[in-house]
């Protein structure tokens, strides 16, 4: 419970990372606030399963982060000085060859991936600064690092989160707020069907056999979780991370090394 009396705004909460990341924050003792574009009744297990295990309070927010207007709707309702933490893990993938991808197309996945973790940043870190505490992780990729074809809207996305990450990181260094990106290799999650499905015609070979494939290619063998990248959230926000920032860290299983 070391993040005893912190709070969290966690976005991508409905989906299967974000949610992974509210619950072990919460476990570790901060409330949370879960922002998402789905309906309340939705996530309402969720919120409920969180409260029960943790025994903190849980706020949820619909929110389309693409809109900007959405997300100082939620501020009006919440104070920027609640939040202690903040987690961007929303996030959209588009696969097509760039001669291909539609300008709305490019523009919604920018703004979901980039556009909002600036804005919320921008809300939350000058009373972070205040307090003289605060954490702001943003989940990127490795291909914020590393790239490959047809998706070029969500790498330019990506390793410009990672811009921002240490852009913010160099800013408030000295005043007690760290800044930190979170780079996963596939995650097996219901995210990645449309880039293994991608990958799948491709090659030619069945769904199973290219997603097989695709964990064969990590020297570990292995996906990583969202139980790993939940943990990792945790450790920055911990005493252990204080003085960790503006590094963008894999959790690739290798790849990004092979």
């Amino acid at each position: 419970m070391e993040l005893q009396g912190r709070t969290a705004l966690v976005t991508g909460f409905a989906g299967a990372i974000g949610s992974v990341i509210a619950t072990s924050l919460a476990n570790a003792g901060c409330d949370v606030i879960g922002v998402d574009k789905v309906k309340h009744d939705i996530v309402r297990m969720s919120i409920d399963e969180i409260k029960a295990e943790s025994k903190r309070d849980v706020k949820y927010f619909q929110c389309d982060l693409i809109s900007k207007e959405d997300i100082h709707k939620v501020f009006q309702d919440l104070k920027s000085g609640d939040v202690d933490i903040l987690v961007n893990a929303a996030g959209r993938l588009s696969i097509n060859k760039i001669e291909d991808l539609s300008d709305d197309v490019w523009d919604e996945d920018i703004g979901l991936n980039l556009t909002a973790p600036f804005v919320l940043i921008k809300l939350v870190i000058g009373l972070m600064k205040d307090k003289g505490w605060g954490r702001i992780i943003n989940i990127s990729s490795i291909l914020g690092i590393k790239a490959t074809g047809s998706i070029s809207s969500y790498i330019a996305s990506k390793t410009g989160l990672i811009g921002l990450t240490r852009a913010v990181a160099v800013e408030c260094a000295d005043k007690g707020v760290t800044c930190n990106a979170i780079c996963p290799t596939v995650v097996d999650t219901p995210f990645i069907t449309s880039f293994l499905e991608h990958l799948q015609t491709a090659t030619g070979n069945s769904y199973e056999e290219t997603k097989e494939a695709t964990r064969q290619s990590h020297p570990t063998k292995q996906f990583t979780t969202p139980e790993q990248i939940a943990d990792l959230v945790v450790f920055l926000c911990s005493p252990a991370g204080q003085n960790m920032t503006g590094t963008a860290i894999p959790i690739d299983g290798g790849i990004t090394i092979a």
